[in-house]
Formats: structure tokens, C-alpha cells, sequence
């Protein structure tokens, strides 16, 4: 693992707490139909390289596994990917950080996905370019990257208010949210009988996104709300694709 990991949590702070908490919330209900819609949306075929960027516990590259897909998982956390291993055994998973090029010998891969909300971890804006960039760098030419993540447009409707913190409770999990529009800054604690998860990310505007990942080399990108193509409205998350 590189020695330099993003600032804004925990190296392992999306490991087995977070893991429930997500499963409680029904974050991971819809994988394998997540999975088969991005196998049509970029044209996956059996054998495809595909890289899973923040992979967590290997749920996606598993599911991606399953249709024949050479998978392989990365994610800064050891205790993360120990639990890839012992719950999604199939794909290949290593701990690396995002902000780095990959290990010699790991890719190129015909795909990266970047699977619910899995960017926007780096200490600055900055940083967060890095990654896009070693993104890039992870791509065969030609390649295909996915990203589905909530972008601010998501947060201001699911809020809706611009300012001051939201509680709200879901099966169980209290949510506190607090966003700073002005920064995309968002921090929210989960808490859920004795777990209790505090996350911060830096969202960002649909529009900003799409300029990042040109300016880190992709072309062609599309914006969705969904993984059928549909068109994003504001409560969707955002489905981005980009071809490197």
C-alpha cells in the first residue's frame, strides 16, 4: 500500500460498521441488476479486464465476476479487502491507494467502474483530479469508465434546504447530515445500536465533473440518472461514463 492515503476519514473507515450499516439502509439490494445494466451500458463481454475502484467488501466485482468478467478490486482499506476475500471470493483484490498508478503488472483493464459514491475521498479538489487522472492511466485506449455517485444536485433535493443539518431515521439508522454547498463538503454520522460512522466526501456538481474528467483525458462522456441510460433527475444519483 502506498504510504500516502486521503485525509478526510479513516483508512478503514468504510470496514464492517459501515458495511451494516449500508446493508441496513438497502444500499446493495439492487447488485446484480446494477451489474448486468453496466455490462450492456459498456458493452462488457466474458473475459473483459474490468477494475473496480473502491471495491469495499467486493460486492460489484463480484457480481461482474459472475457474468465472466476478469475482475479485479482495489481499495485503500486492508480491512475492507480482507472482507472481498472472505465474502466475494472470485475476483482478484489488492489494497492500493487511488491517488497512485497502479502496481506494476496490474492492468491496463478494458473498464474501471466507481460504484456508489466511491470518489471524492481526496484531502482537496486537487487530489481528487489525481485520482481521476489514475483513472485514466488504468484504461486501455478505448476504454470505458463508469462512475455512480450523488452529486450536489441529489444532496439539495434530498435535503431540501441549502444550509443547517438534517436528521433524519431509515430501518433502524439514524442519519445526521450536515453539507456545505459552498464546498460540496459532506459529513454524515451513521448510527445504527453500537455502530456508529462518521463520513466525509466532497460532492460535486454534475456540470464540474464532466469538465474534470475531460480535463483528466477522457472524451465522449454521458451523463445518466440510472445505469438503463435514463434521463438524471434531481433525486437520482448520477450515472457518468467516459471513454479514455
Amino acid at each position: 500500500m502506498s504510504d500516502h492515503a486521503p485525509l478526510l476519514n479513516e483508512t478503514d473507515n468504510y470496514g464492517p460498521a459501515f458495511m451494516r450499516v449500508a446493508e441496513r439502509l438497502g444500499s446493495y439490494d439492487t447488485t446484480r441488476e446494477d451489474a448486468a445494466q453496466v455490462v450492456e451500458l459498456i458493452g462488457l463481454t466474458p473475459r473483459s479486464k474490468v477494475l473496480d475502484a473502491g471495491c469495499g467488501f467486493g460486492r460489484f466485482a463480484a457480481a461482474l465476476f459472475e457474468h465472466g468478467c476478469d475482475a479485479v478490486g482495489v481499495d485503500i482499506s486492508p480491512v475492507a479487502v480482507a472482507e472481498a476475500e472472505r465474502r466475494c471470493p472470485g475476483p482478484v483484490y489488492l489494497v492500493a491507494d487511488l491517488l497512485r498508478p497502479l502496481p506494476d503488472g496490474v492492468g491496463p483493464f478494458d473498464a474501471l467502474v466507481s460504484m456508489y459514491s466511491s470518489y471524492g475521498y481526496g484531502e482537496t479538489e486537487a487530489e481528487d483530479m489525481v485520482m481521476l487522472r489514475a483513472f485514466h492511466g488504468a484504461l486501455k485506449p478505448g476504454g470505458r469508465m463508469v462512475m455512480q455517485l450523488s452529486d450536489l444536485e441529489r444532496s439539495r433535493h434530498r435535503l431540501k434546504t441549502d444550509e443547517g443539518v438534517v436528521v433524519r431515521e431509515t430501518n433502524g439508522v439514524t442519519e445526521t447530515l450536515d453539507v456545505d454547498f459552498s464546498t460540496g463538503m459532506l459529513h454524515v454520522r451513521y448510527e445504527l445500536g453500537d455502530d456508529v460512522v462518521d463520513s466525509r466526501i466532497r460532492m460535486y456538481e454534475a456540470e464540474d465533473l464532466r469538465r474534470m474528467v475531460e480535463e483528466a483525458g477522457f472524451h465522449g462522456v454521458e451523463r445518466y440518472g440510472d445505469f438503463a441510460k435514463s434521463t438524471k433527475r434531481p433525486e437520482d444519483r448520477l450515472v457518468l461514463v467516459a471513454t479514455a
